[in-house]
């Protein structure tokens, strides 16, 4: 089998979605982690433990529009357009020095009309280094899908993205390598951890291991500073963090709330203080103010609380939600020291009011699969559950949940305690106890058989097809965003004829 190396956000994390599909024909190597940006796909490209890894792909292919976009137009980030067309290039032009075929993804996106100057920044250099692409968000416009793309956000069909995974690497040979020749004079990258560092003290390591990622990280607390050795001319340009909890574990939490719960670091010189904070979970963000390394440049976590300087906005630090943790959890510092002979393209050759063409040497959208089916697919679905719900409810409301009230009545009688009587009650003799604990197991023996009769009841409403279909449909929509609407219609199929054979 062939080998690819994956690189991207979270939608290349996703289980059921690219990385699945890649996988049907190739071997992967999946460096994606969510929340990112091009950056980060250039960190991986230079971390040690990947090089052999990229040395032996036969393809990589890279995602990262809908991460630049989002971290551009968040309101709290901000992430210049400057830095990213920058960053951009200095990626571009690391891929073009591997010599490897590379395929570059443009994910859809339209939740807001701003979209166009990033993605023209993706279209320039792949035209320019001649890197084959497939823009999905090209194909959504050409084929009016906007409005069926902007149901799933920031996360398309897994189903639509394993299909396009499986595409690419069935067709891995139609892959090549850049055939021009250039010159690119890239600037020197270095990542440090802190064992490369001068440490005050020691600090606590961690190595954090799950199904994706594999890590060792570093914990600065209270009093703990570092200084970079060796690295004077060099910038700061993203940091890589993982906020594990306070023993060391990989956290449970979701998403959303991870981001409130944030660690702070604080990395000053006599010039100036730069305070960034980032959230629980695996993270690489951005440094924009990118402080240059001299011999008073030192590193600590936050401990005075500072407010930030700038902010990641997968990180919100400033809510009444928030909590700050009393650590920083440091895998990671991505240096940069510029090359005065690389060549740069300005800002200004990337039309923002327009979309640039991509050559159609390097166009592999014929590799795109049929999303107008899978849209026709959903219109069914919906006039489907249309249809289907309404007997669903019709019978909940009149059969299941009156016998429901009742059960619940006849449960509240048993319960309820007798009457108080004037006179003081007589002491049970032994045989009226005996009478009374029988009329209580004969009760009992009542309320079992009751259940019995309800549960064979509920077994056999089990076997109706309306339900069979209806726990379908339930199953269905908890896994929407791994194709489940589109596995139901074959599932409705098979479970009308299996009915239809039983009875």
């Amino acid at each position: 089998m062939k080998n690819i190396v994956l690189l991207g956000g979270s939608n290349s994390v996703m289980v059921n979605g690219l990385q699945k599909g890649l996988r049907e024909y190739a071997n992967v190597t999946n460096l994606a982690l969510g929340g990112s940006t091009c950056l980060q796909n250039l960190y991986e490209l230079k971390r040690e433990k990947n090089q052999e890894a990229i040395k032996n792909a036969d393809l990589i292919v890279t995602e990262s529009n809908i991460n630049e976009l989002h971290q551009h137009l968040n309101e709290r980030e901000q992430l210049s357009l400057e830095i990213i067309f920058r960053n951009m290039q200095y990626f571009y032009a690391s891929l073009y020095e591997l010599k490897i075929p590379v395929c570059v993804i443009i994910l859809p996106s339209f939740h807001q009309n701003k979209y166009n100057i990033i993605h023209n920044m993706h279209k320039y250099l792949v035209n320019f280094y001649k890197f084959s692409l497939i823009s999905l968000h090209d194909y959504y416009k050409k084929y009016n899908l906007v409005e069926f793309g902007n149901k799933f956000g920031h996360h398309q069909l897994c189903v639509v993205n394993k299909a396009l995974g499986g595409n690419i690497s069935k067709n891995i040979d139609k892959f090549v390598v850049s055939n021009i020749s250039l010159k690119v004079d890239i600037p020197n990258f270095k990542i440090i951890t802190p064992k490369n560092m001068n440490r005050n003290s020691l600090l606590k390591v961690f190595t954090p291991k799950n199904s994706i990622f594999d890590e060792v990280v570093y914990r600065l607390e209270y009093n703990s500073t570092l200084n970079f050795e060796n690295e004077d001319g060099y910038k700061i340009i993203g940091i890589h963090s993982w906020m594990l909890e306070e023993d060391g574990s990989i956290s449970k939490i979701p998403v959303d709330k991870a981001q409130f719960q944030c660690g702070s670091i604080c990395i000053s010189s006599h010039k100036n203080t730069i305070i960034k904070s980032t959230s629980k979970l695996n993270r690489f963000f951005e440094l924009q103010a990118e402080p240059l390394i001299g011999k008073d440049l030192q590193i600590q976590f936050n401990s005075q609380k500072l407010p930030d300087t700038e902010f990641y906005s997968m990180s919100i630090s400033n809510h009444t939600n928030s909590i700050s943790l009393p650590y920083f959890d440091l895998i990671a510092f991505f240096l940069c020291k510029p090359n005065p002979n690389m060549e740069l393209f300005d800002l200004s050759v990337i039309p923002n009011d327009k979309d640039i063409e991509i050559d159609r040497d390097i166009d592999r959208s014929h590799l795109i699969p049929n999303i107008v089916f899978f849209k026709d697919s959903m219109e069914f679905i919906d006039e489907y559950i249309g249809y289907l719900y309404p007997n669903i409810t019709k019978h909940i409301d009149k059969v299941l949940t009156p016998q429901i009230i009742n059960k619940i009545k006849e449960h509240l009688l048993v319960l309820q305690p007798p009457k108080a009587t004037p006179q003081q009650p007589k002491e049970p003799s032994l045989q009226d106890q005996i009478i009374s604990l029988k009329e209580q197991i004969s009760k009992k023996d009542n309320e079992i058989k009751a259940l019995q009769t309800s549960y064979q009841k509920a077994a056999n409403f089990k076997n109706h097809l309306s339900y069979k279909l209806g726990n379908a449909l339930i199953k269905a929509h908890k896994s929407w965003y791994k194709g489940g609407y589109i596995k139901f219609i074959f599932e409705a199929i098979k479970i009308k004829n299996e009915h239809k054979w039983q009875n």
